[in-house]
């Protein structure tokens, strides 16, 4: 695999144009390649979140293993046949450096799982693929301001760089509404059962 050191180019010299969604290309102040070591994807994600450069990635990684713990019953209905596949890629032993290609990032199963795990919205800008991410467990921000927003691309399939862009977002990912209006149904169901539990035991 390539390795690049981790640098920062100007739009009007970025290597990665062919990657991009033509219609977002003039919106894109900036790219942020980081290492291609297979861990690419986390690296973007990483420095979206301002986290070191060293061991950021790693952070990434078990805070997605840790969610989709966590939450098992939810990411085995969002992920379904795909559960146990992102499950194993997100893991990461304590002395791993590397990925191989079944441990790399991609979108869009892992879209709504990043999302989620750290509270922001994730968009794909790669041609073909563009879409948005929102968290499911979450509300919807009252504004983008409010949230942190961390946009990405895919050069042929391989590896990801990091954006800076001031753009509109493009289409939300299609299944979110319909999983956070189940998460809002099953939430409501617990709270009358816990309702009447209570009364009863009055």
């Amino acid at each position: 695999m390539r390795r690049a050191s981790r640098r920062t180019q100007s739009a009007s010299n970025m290597a990665y144009g062919h990657c991009l969604e033509p219609d977002w290309l003039p919106h894109v102040e900036g790219i942020i390649d980081v290492v291609s070591d297979g861990n690419c994807g986390y690296r973007c994600v990483a420095s979206g979140l301002a986290l070191a450069d060293v061991d950021g990635w790693r952070i990434v990684r078990r805070r997605m293993y840790d969610e989709i713990i966590g939450y098992q019953d939810l990411w085995r209905e969002v992920l379904g046949s795909s559960f146990e596949t992102v499950k194993n890629a997100v893991h990461c032993p304590e002395k791993q450096v590397g990925a191989s290609f079944k441990e790399w990032l991609t979108l869009p199963d892992m879209g709504l799982l990043v999302s989620t795990a750290f509270n922001v919205i994730l968009v794909n800008l790669s041609h073909g693929s563009a879409s948005t991410f929102l968290p499911l467990r979450s509300a919807p921000p009252s504004s983008l301001h409010n949230r942190l927003i961390i946009a990405m691309i895919n050069e042929r399939n391989i590896h990801w760089v990091r954006l800076r862009v001031n753009a509109p977002l493009p289409s939300l990912y299609p299944s979110w509404d319909r999983y956070v209006e189940d998460l809002r149904q099953r939430l409501a169901r617990w709270i009358r059962i816990s309702r009447h539990r209570a009364h009863c035991n009055c």
